[in-house]
């Protein structure tokens, strides 16, 4: 008896004493949870694709983290799971999640590009060069009158 961990085709053998997420994390299959196994995060849900009589039924505890998506799709929470018969298990909702957190960016990225400041000792400089229609002997001069 084996379960089937889909898309990589793994084969893990059964022991009924031990949940999904157990024997997963046992032969490197990564599955997310927050919880480490109580029943409290939901972010360990896989799908079973066959085999759903070879498990136990989902208890109210998980029925109510999972919501209608247990009736909607037939996922579950792997850390509730214990198999007693061949089943076949779509884990691909947990590689896209992990691969979505390290591509994840952190802060504000601009997509302008950055402008070199002109500021000299707390003075921002508008524009480089003298003023137009002023000459630069005039800068030192007063006001004309």
């Amino acid at each position: 008896m084996k379960i089937r961990v889909e898309p990589s085709g793994t084969e893990i053998e059964i022991d009924p004493n031990k949940t999904l997420l157990q024997l997963c994390h046992e032969n490197g299959i990564h599955i997310n949870s927050l919880c480490k196994g109580q029943p409290k995060c939901a972010e360990c849900r896989v799908k079973i694709v066959k085999g759903d009589h070879n498990v136990i039924p989902p208890t109210s505890i998980e029925l109510s983290l999972l919501g209608n998506n247990y009736y909607l799709d037939g996922r579950r929470l792997s850390c509730q799971v214990r198999a007693f018969g061949d089943v076949s298990v779509d884990v691909s909702e947990q590689i896209e999640r992990e691969a979505l957190a390290h591509k994840k960016v952190r802060g504000f990225r601009s997509m302008n590009k950055q402008h070199q400041s002109h500021a000299v000792l707390d003075t921002m400089i508008l524009q480089e060069g003298p003023p137009s229609g002023k000459s630069q002997s005039d800068e030192g001069r007063g006001p004309k009158k």
